[in-house]
Parts: C-alpha cells; sequence; structure tokens
C-alpha cells in the first residue's frame, strides 16, 4: 500500500476532528497532496457511514485527474473544492473541510469572524465568510480557488482558510498537523467570541491595553 503513514495520520486526524467537535457526522472531508501527481483523500460518507473512524485501506489515492488509483470506498464530489485550493496556491500541501460546532454559527448567518484571540494574530483581522454556492458545485469550488489565488497572490501567511456559507469551514496549510492546529484555533476563537458577546451585554468591555507583540504562526 502507497504512502501507508501518511494514510494511517489522514485517519488519525479524522477521528479527532470527530472526537473534539471540529467535524460532525454530517460531512466534511480531508485530503493531502504527497507529490505533483498524487493525493490522498478521505472517502465520501466517512462521517455518515463510519463516523469518522477509518482504515489506511480506505483512504483514497487518486492522479492529479481524479483518476482512483488505490484504496476502498468512492471520491466525494468535495473533491472539486480541495483541487481548486491546491491548484490556485502551489503552497498548499494539506485542505480540511469541516463543520465545527461553533464555527458553523458564523457560516449559517453569512458573516465573517472577527479575530480575537492571540495566536491567530498572524492573519487577517477577520475569517472571510464566501458567497453562498450549493455544496459540490463548481461555483462553490470557484469561490474557493478566488479567494486562495489572492492569498497566494498577496503572499499571506500561511495557514488560512474561509467560511463556507450555510456550510462549513476550509483550511490549508503545508501539511496536515498544520491544518487540524490552524482549525482548532479558529474554533476556539469562535466560542470566545459567540460567549464574549453575554458578557458584553452585561457592560462588559474588552481588554484593549495590548502588548505589540506580532504572534508567529507555525509556519
Amino acid at each position: 500500500m502507497d504512502y501507508l503513514e501518511e494514510r494511517k495520520f489522514i485517519c488519525k486526524i479524522a477521528k479527532s476532528l470527530f472526537d473534539r467537535k471540529l467535524t460532525d457526522a454530517a460531512g466534511g472531508n480531508i485530503s493531502i497532496k504527497v507529490s505533483e501527481d498524487h493525493f490522498l483523500m478521505t472517502p465520501t460518507l466517512a462521517s455518515v457511514q463510519y463516523l469518522w473512524e477509518l482504515e489506511a485501506a480506505q483512504i483514497l489515492l487518486v492522479d492529479k485527474k481524479l483518476s482512483l488509483i488505490e484504496g476502498t470506498g468512492r471520491l466525494t464530489r468535495e473533491i472539486n473544492m480541495h483541487m481548486s485550493f491546491y491548484h490556485s496556491d502551489p503552497r498548499i500541501k494539506a485542505v480540511i473541510h469541516a463543520h465545527p460546532l461553533n464555527l458553523m454559527v458564523y457560516s449559517c448567518i453569512g458573516t465573517d469572524m472577527p479575530i480575537v484571540c492571540e495566536n491567530l494574530r498572524f492573519g487577517p483581522d477577520a475569517i472571510r465568510c464566501l458567497d453562498y454556492a450549493p455544496a459540490t458545485t463548481e461555483k462553490l469550488a470557484h469561490f474557493v480557488g478566488d479567494y486562495s489565488q489572492n492569498m497566494a497572490t498577496n503572499k499571506e501567511r500561511l495557514p488560512y482558510g474561509m467560511l463556507l456559507r450555510e456550510h462549513g469551514v476550509i483550511v490549508g496549510a503545508t501539511n496536515l498537523a498544520f491544518a487540524n492546529d490552524y482549525l482548532e484555533r479558529l474554533e476556539t476563537n469562535a466560542y470566545v467570541h459567540l460567549h464574549s458577546q453575554a458578557l458584553l451585554q452585561q457592560g462588559y468591555e474588552y481588554y484593549t491595553d495590548k502588548i505589540n507583540v506580532t504572534y508567529e504562526s507555525h509556519e
């Protein structure tokens, strides 16, 4: 079996995403670029049928034309969104699409998420929510690719991601560990920002006397 260790790591991350509510039983997918011609990806229905408890043999190996080389299962129709990410920003080597519990709030009301946590200061001030396009469509893949290409052109720091309106979130990084780490940071930020609103309504104010320090990402 080719890329066995990479397949095992995808399985480990997939189970962790579900256990930590970074995605749900309704969907999501993971992919990594293992060479200029080859990609590994979780199969369709990994969430619904398997609750993200996958085995290495279920991870699909495909070429850049999306021909299945190895693995038991079928390709998800959302692979077009992943490939658009890879094609638009050659720096990206891993992509996670997920439905995190708190980030879904921003996604479903269609608003950008403000950054309030220090460990996300290396990126933009808010996580962009893209315009609506139905799941699995070429239009949605195009929106993802356009945003990714803009980030690459402007040489924005990695990792980065975007909210998919009424759908979820997608993030890209130079490896899967960093993509997973970034997704968790975004979800924590969503939790903090959502709950801070209750304190603000009670008269609390944001602490603004911040030390002028730029927090570095892993990359």
